[in-house]
This record gives structure tokens, C-alpha cells and sequence, in this order.
């Protein structure tokens, strides 16, 4: 899940960008927290009480504290959120690269242009590394989840197929599968046995997907039109079944 901050004193406009953002979300098969805030303080406030932001949607003009004085103070607790300014003001946009902002949207910023900065915000979000933790043999132990092809549960194991590696685990798929939304990382579950890594996917068929060690991994009956709804919507592509 991405935890998402919109600031901007236009309660109508926070209004709205909240309800295209959700949508936007929900039409690329991201699930999103949506907090509001009306000033830059309020915001700040929020990241230095330990709200985890991954995005902060930012204006600059606002009257207790404007964007840019907020932002400052906002990289001094959190120098990963990506910063997007969201304004009306252009002569801004020099003086904003100091608290290196991800983008600089300016106002009225179309549906088009939010959905393409937005999956740019996920697409670096998912490039950053995180790792897969558990316990086994009493020894705790991690793995990159970039590096993980898949996941693969038999009887009261998991097992963690990697590119160069086997690991193994006592867990529950589901469970496995609830605690990596949190990692940002997208993963598809084709199968009540199987959790795949979507950005080792090389190809998917109607019945079954590809992961780039060559290994074919069938698609539940039940789960082939929603993944295939969701790689078409991660590869920004459309699925043509011949």
C-alpha cells in the first residue's frame, strides 16, 4: 500500500485530486492511503510525528506555511518521499530543486498528466530495495524482494525461488502475500500455490505465466481474467489472446 499526503489550502481542489488519485489507484491495481492537509504545517507536523509518507502532493502558495519552507523541514526527518508540486506558479520550480522534488506539476494538471506521473511515482518506488524477512532454523534471514522470481507453497512450506536460489520457510501464502503490500513491490497471485513477481514476468499466456528462469507457472482457472486485467494494466499494454 502507498501512503499518500495531499497539502493544499483549496479545500475543493484537495477534494478532487484526492478522488483522482483514488481512481487512478484503483485503475492501476495500487492500493492507496489518502491523508489531507490544508497547510504546510499540518504536514509537517504529521512526517515528524512518524507518518510514513511515500508521496506528499504539494502546493507552494499557502498562507500558514507555504510549500517550499515545508518541504525543507519535511527532508529534514524523510529524504525518501517523493515530493510532487502540485501549483499555479511556474517562477517556483528554480527555487523548489533544493528539497529535490520529484515532479512539478502545474495547475490545472489533466487526468492524463496525474495517471503519467503517478505510475512514474510507483515505477520508483518499486525500484528501491526491500527485503523479504523470516525465520527458519532459528536464524532470521532476508532476501531482496527485486531478486525474488517467485513463491511456491507445498504442503506447510514456502519456498523462495530466486535466479540463483532456493529458500525455504514454515508460512501461509496468504500471509506472505498480505505483509508484501507493504513493500510496494507488486505481485501477482496466479494460483493458490503461487506468488509471482510481476517484474520477473517475460510473457503471459491465457493459462499460464513465464518467469525469467523459463519456468511456466499455470494461472487458476478462477484468476485468469484478473491477471490479466493487472498485467495489462502494469505493462501499459493491452492482452490479445490468439
Amino acid at each position: 500500500m502507498l501512503n499518500i499526503a495531499i497539502c493544499d489550502d483549496d479545500i475543493q481542489i484537495t477534494g478532487s485530486m484526492e478522488m483522482l488519485i483514488q481512481s487512478i489507484a484503483k485503475r492501476n491495481f495500487v492500493d492507496v492511503d489518502i491523508e489531507v492537509f490544508w497547510d504546510g504545517e499540518s504536514v509537517v507536523d504529521a512526517v515528524t510525528k512518524g507518518s510514513g509518507f511515500d508521496i506528499i502532493y504539494l502546493d507552494i502558495e499557502m498562507e500558514k506555511e507555504n510549500g517550499i519552507t515545508a518541504a525543507t523541514r519535511i527532508r529534514m526527518y524523510d529524504k525518501n518521499v517523493l515530493i510532487i508540486y502540485v501549483t499555479s506558479y511556474e517562477n517556483h520550480m528554480r527555487e523548489s530543486f533544493a528539497v529535490h522534488p520529484f515532479q512539478f506539476l502545474v495547475k490545472p494538471v489533466s487526468e492524463g498528466q496525474m495517471e503519467e506521473c503517478f505510475k512514474a511515482a510507483c515505477e520508483d518506488i518499486n525500484n528501491r530495495d526491500f527485503y523479504f524477512r523470516y525465520s527458519f532454523q532459528r536464524m532470521n534471514h532476508k532476501v531482496a524482494v527485486r531478486d525474488i522470481l517467485y513463491f511456491e507453497s507445498k504442503k506447510r512450506k514456502v519456498y523462495i525461488v530466486t535466479e540463483e536460489e532456493i529458500f525455504e520457510l514454515y508460512a501461509k501464502l496468504n500471509e506472505i502475500e498480505n505483509s508484501l503490500k507493504d513493500c510496494k513491490v507488486p505481485f501477482l497471485r496466479v494460483h493458490q500455490s503461487y506468488l509471482v513477481n510481476y517484474k520477473h514476468v517475460k510473457g503471459l499466456t491465457y493459462n499460464f505465466v513465464v518467469v525469467d528462469n523459463g519456468k511456466q507457472i499455470s494461472i487458476s482457472e478462477d484468476r485468469r481474467k484478473l491477471i490479466s486485467e493487472q498485467y495489462c494494466s502494469m505493462e501499459d499494454t493491452f492482452y490479445v489472446d490468439v
